[in-house]
């Protein structure tokens, strides 16, 4: 039967039972919730990259997980919230041993991505020509150019000797500084790599110097293959998805998330183009659930 011939074939499951297989891969039911520090590493390898602590966007969550419950509240006093305060911890000491990535990364909001994808995720995101070449394309901050100059000739730094160094360190310019920040780690061109309290300050290095390895890696990869890698990843964890709005929330090019679609139809692992009451437009569902 062609993809074609099966996608007609193929009726969407109700919303619930998507849901469903998202409650038990995401963690969000109470026996399967996130315990401590080693459970959690399990949880982002299995899943291969998500939020930290941003729920209902589509990507698994760490403190969903750990709260074992769909979109949990934020409590008013999020200090005292037991979810927050250890995914706030797993985000400094899983990082700091290379064992995750940790950074604004996926729509802009801390995530984690295991180290088995982040070679995929660097292909498709990372410029191998490196910072200049976004700068002359316009496509990195005058800013950020400044700051990658620094970290590069430096090496690690914290925030305040990055603001001096590269100019920016007038309160007013503070806006400007931190969106250069933010930009560097969607581009993966710098990350926080520790955060000190005493004063409270963070220190960045560069994507090179903290995960070369990775790098490496991702060029040996073609774009299709490592979006196949991803996006597969993305639907058997999440089941279901609209491909544009992955591919936004993942900031892949749509090109490539159709092709990796395609490809996973080809295998009968996906269902494209379908109907799914209750949600707008056409998704694509794993091919398990349509059964």
């Amino acid at each position: 039967m062609s993809p074609a011939a099966a996608r007609k074939n193929s009726a969407a499951p109700p919303l619930a039972a998507l849901e469903r297989h998202r409650d038990h891969h995401f963690r969000r039911v109470r026996q399967r919730r996130i315990s401590g520090e080693r459970a959690a590493l399990g949880f982002i390898e299995e899943v291969g990259f998500c939020a930290a602590f941003t729920a209902g966007r589509g990507l698994p969550c760490l403190r969903e997980a750990i709260e074992g419950t769909r979109e949990p509240p934020l409590p008013e006093h999020i200090q005292h919230d037991r979810a927050i305060l250890m995914a706030w911890n797993i985000k400094d000491t899983l990082p700091a041993r290379k064992l995750v990535y940790y950074g604004k990364v996926l729509g802009g909001r801390p995530s984690f991505i295991a180290r088995g994808l982040l070679a995929a995720f660097l292909r498709l995101r990372a410029e191998p020509r490196g910072y200049h070449a976004l700068y002359e394309r316009g496509l990195l901050s005058h800013c950020a150019k400044l700051v990658m100059e620094a970290l590069t000739r430096r090496g690690a730094a914290e925030t305040r000797a990055l603001k001096l160094t590269a100019g920016y360190a007038q309160p007013k310019l503070r806006g400007e500084f931190d969106r250069a920040m933010k930009e560097l780690q969607e581009k993966f061109l710098a990350l926080k790599v520790e955060e000190r309290y005493d004063p409270f300050t963070y220190v960045w290095d560069t994507m090179e110097h903290r995960w070369g390895a990775a790098l490496c890696a991702a060029r040996t990869l073609t774009p299709s293959e490592a979006a196949y890698r991803v996006v597969r990843r993305y639907f058997e964890v999440a089941g279901f998805g609209n491909e544009r709005a992955v591919a936004r929330l993942l900031a892949i090019d749509p090109a490539l998330v159709d092709g990796a679609a395609r490809r996973l139809e080809r295998e009968r692992r996906l269902r494209r183009a379908l109907r799914v009451e209750g949600l707008i437009g056409e998704h694509s569902i794993l091919a398990g659930l349509t059964e």
